[in-house]
C-alpha cells in the first residue's frame, strides 16, 4: 500500500518547521509524535469519562521526564518556555477575568462543587 500524500497550508507547514527545529527532529519525525500523542489521547477519552486521572496525570509526568532526558532544553530554552507559559496564563487569566488569588479560590472551589453535583445524579 502506497502512503498517502497530504497537503497543509503554508502557514501551518512554517509552523511545523519552526517547532520542529526548536525540538531538533525533522518535520516528519514531530509529526509522528504528535499523531501518536493524539492517538492516546483518543484512546484515553474513549475509555474514560474523566481523562484525567492520577494514573493519567503520573504516566504524562514520566513520558515528559523520559523527553527531557532524551532532548534536554537549555536554560535559553527552558526561559522561553517560562515566558511564554507567563503570557498564555495571563491572557487566560485575563479572559476569564481572573484578577486575584481570591478569583482562583472562588473558580476551584465552584468547579469542585459542579463536580460533587454531577458525581449525585
Amino acid at each position: 500500500m502506497e502512503p498517502a500524500e497530504f497537503s497543509v497550508p503554508p502557514a501551518l507547514a512554517r509552523r511545523v518547521e519552526k517547532l520542529a527545529r526548536q525540538e531538533r527532529r525533522t518535520p516528519a519525525a514531530l509529526l509522528r509524535e504528535m499523531l501518536r500523542l493524539y492517538e492516546r489521547y483518543r484512546k484515553q477519552q474513549e475509555a474514560e469519562e474523566d481523562p484525567y486521572t492520577e494514573a493519567w496525570v503520573m504516566n504524562l509526568v514520566r513520558e515528559v521526564e523520559e523527553e527531557d532526558r532524551l532532548h534536554p532544553k537549555t536554560q535559553a530554552e527552558l526561559d522561553r518556555e517560562d515566558e511564554e507559559l507567563r503570557r498564555y496564563g495571563a491572557a487566560q487569566a485575563k479572559k476569564l477575568g481572573i484578577k486575584s488569588d481570591r478569583d482562583v479560590d472562588r473558580l476551584v472551589q465552584e468547579y469542585r462543587k459542579e463536580r460533587r453535583d454531577a458525581g449525585r445524579s
